[in-house]
Order: C-alpha cells, then sequence, then structure tokens
C-alpha cells in the first residue's frame, strides 16, 4: 500500500466519480475525504491536515480554480490536483496567481492519478 495513511480530500459533484476515486485510494492506502463541492472542501481544510487535494474543474457554488486560489492563499503547503473532463490550457489567465500541483483529465488514467497522489504527497513541505 503506497498510501501509508496519507490524506487525501476529493472534491467532485459527481457522486459516482468521488466513489469510484475514493475507493481507488482507499484501496491504496490513503484516507479519503469526501466533499461535494468547494464550499464543503474549504470546511473540511478548515477542520482538518490534507496532505494533497484533488479537486474537479467544473463545480457549482465554488469552483476548482476558486477553491484552488483559496487554499493557495490559506494553505500554500497544500498541493492541488485539478481534474476535468475539459481542463484550462495551464497558462490560462485564471491561474496567473497560482497553480495547481497537477492536472488530471478524466476519465482518469489510475495509474497516472496514482502517480501523480504519491509525488504530491511525498514531496517536501515547501511554503513560499
Amino acid at each position: 500500500m503506497d498510501g501509508s495513511g496519507k490524506r487525501v480530500l476529493i472534491v467532485d459533484d459527481d457522486h459516482h466519480a468521488r466513489f469510484l476515486l475514493e475507493a481507488l485510494l482507499d484501496h491504496a492506502g490513503y484516507t479519503v475525504v469526501p466533499a461535494c463541492d468547494g464550499r464543503a472542501a474549504l470546511i473540511e481544510v478548515h477542520k482538518r491536515h490534507f496532505d494533497a487535494v484533488i479537486t474537479d474543474y467544473r463545480m457549482p457554488f465554488l469552483n476548482g480554480i476558486e477553491l484552488l486560489r483559496q487554499i493557495h492563499i490559506q494553505y500554500p503547503q497544500i498541493p492541488v490536483i485539478l481534474a476535468s473532463g475539459s481542463l484550462p490550457a495551464p497558462d490560462e489567465p485564471l491561474l496567473s496567481d497560482c497553480r495547481p500541483f497537477g492536472w488530471l483529465r478524466k476519465p482518469y488514467d489510475n495509474g497516472l492519478l496514482l502517480e501523480l497522489v504519491r509525488s504530491a504527497v511525498d514531496r517536501p513541505c515547501v511554503v513560499s
């Protein structure tokens, strides 16, 4: 098991997608906390420590970019991975002030997803 109990927050408004991602990461040994949208995710981030966040790009209330910004401002040490079926270009102006740790395209390549999460949770904590 690669996750060794590292805590990952999964944020997706699609219940099925959230459930599948939760099952995959749980099986890999991660402690997974699900959230149904960006607002719920911020509540979770304020309650406990996370080693990484995986968030859908398109969600109601608080989308993935807005969530990335809020986490980056308040908890810059938490790596955020953006996921979507249609991602913006990495140089999109919306991302000029902060960048995600990585990008995932749906449907997920499980191997790539697990490698990206492993890389995110194992990186040295550097706060800029």
